[in-house]
């Protein structure tokens, strides 16, 4: 059991008001797996018994109040850059003033996929300081992180960790990541991703095993490389939705049927090119045999692959709903964290990485998928189930040791 009693010591209680929360992290921005984290954050807190108010401090805050219905405010204040540099520290220490507490819920918010040192990486670690400055508490629950490739960025966030009282981790290489940035993770626990704790549809009922033909899911994203749009690289998009064009073309020539599913708004693009790309080689390709609606939340991505035999996807929140369905699912990631995932579900055997996957491994791996379905779907409800009482048992845990003591200053 984690001792969290250093953390607790000092908070002065003052029960006649609640406690306020701020939640912090690139939210509102169309990336359906930051939504269900958020979501899920939301839901755990409104579980507990503590009163509070909360606070999303969030890339487009309109977007957060509307969709999520809480009060938003953003995460940096505009102006000339020298100017809003100092006026946003300012703002963050004069918003961390009115609370008691910041939480930083999952994500991958402590890796550097598409941002330079002086984007999120400067802006959690200033939100942290002030929050530290300020006397607020802050907590990391269920976090991500790594890889960090630049000094700066290392930096930022290996500060910004060092802060907490508390700190969580979606996976074991978050954990010795920052580990290895010399931060002291000894009695941070590791607990799933936030995500498997929300609602998951009713499964619908997948072709029995044997059956042909079958419905196939791929997950496409607009895939740059890690780097993304700090150094584009067409080479990697192309090469990447080639891949998935020729694997589209591999189950289609057998019967199949293919749905192309979005995991961001973002990922549109990269469903309609694929789409284009597989339309150019089997233009009479009869109506149905190949679907690709649009995805506006987390809801729609799990209603569309909720109907599918087999799925295979690039984003990590993408796998996760695929898996909280039970669905038979290959990982194409881009990380470390997609491998540590499959590999705790049962599914090491079934991921790639995106930059370099093969199309005939590809094949084979859902191959065996496809194949032996009741068998591996038996084994991901299972798993899912108990990533569900791990984070119940997490949230019992932080509810009553920690927001439960954690209550209103003067």
């Amino acid at each position: 059991m984690v001792d969290f009693s250093e953390f607790f010591r000092g908070i002065k209680k003052m029960p006649e008001r609640p406690v306020k929360i701020g939640i912090f992290g690139n939210f509102g921005i169309g990336n359906f797996g930051n939504e269900a984290t958020l979501e899920a954050m939301l839901n755990f807190l409104k579980r507990g018994a503590a009163e509070f108010e909360l606070t999303c401090i969030c890339t487009d805050p309109k977007r957060v109040q509307i969709e999520h219905g809480i009060s938003a405010i953003p995460l940096n204040r505009a102006g000339p850059s020298l100017v809003r540099k100092l006026t946003n520290i300012s703002y963050a220490i004069q918003t961390m003033r009115m609370l008691d507490l910041l939480i930083i819920p999952g994500t991958g918010i402590l890796n550097d996929y598409c941002s330079p040192p002086f984007g999120m990486p400067y802006t959690l670690f200033r939100w942290c300081l002030a929050a530290k400055v300020s006397g607020a508490k802050i907590a990391f629950v269920s976090i991500g992180a790594g890889p960090l490739h630049h000094p700066l960025t290392r930096w930022f966030v290996k500060l910004a960790a060092s802060m907490a009282g508390y700190r969580s981790y979606r996976n074991r290489f978050s954990k010795d990541y920052l580990k290895g940035l010399g931060l002291n993770t000894e009695n941070d626990p590791v607990y799933p991703d936030l995500a498997f704790a929300l609602p998951a549809p009713a499964p619908s009922n997948p072709q029995s095993a044997g059956t042909e033909p079958l419905k196939v899911c791929i997950g496409a994203m607009h895939y740059q490389g890690w780097r993304g749009h700090l150094e584009a690289d067409a080479k990697i998009y192309e090469n990447y939705l080639g891949k998935l064009k020729e694997f589209a073309l591999w189950l289609l020539d057998r019967n199949n049927s293919v749905r192309l599913v979005m995991g961001d708004e973002r990922d549109e693009k990269a469903v309609a090119d694929l789409r284009r790309a597989i339309l150019a080689e089997r233009p009479s390709l009869l109506e149905g045999r190949l679907i690709a609606e649009p995805s506006r939340s987390r809801e729609d991505v799990m209603r569309q692959m909720n109907d599918a035999d087999v799925v295979i996807s690039t984003r990590f929140h993408s796998i996760v709903f695929a898996l909280m369905l039970g669905k038979p699912t290959v990982s194409i990631g881009y990380s470390d964290y997609h491998a540590e995932l499959m590999e705790v579900l049962g599914l090491g055997a079934f991921c790639q990485h995106s930059d370099d996957f093969r199309v005939e491994t590809l094949i084979t791996q859902f191959t065996e998928l496809a194949s032996n379905r009741s068998r591996y779907e038996a084994q991901i409800r299972e798993r899912v189930r108990s990533a569900r009482e791990a984070l119940a048992d997490q949230e019992k845990l932080f509810s009553s040791n920690f927001i439960g003591s954690c209550v209103g200053r003067q």
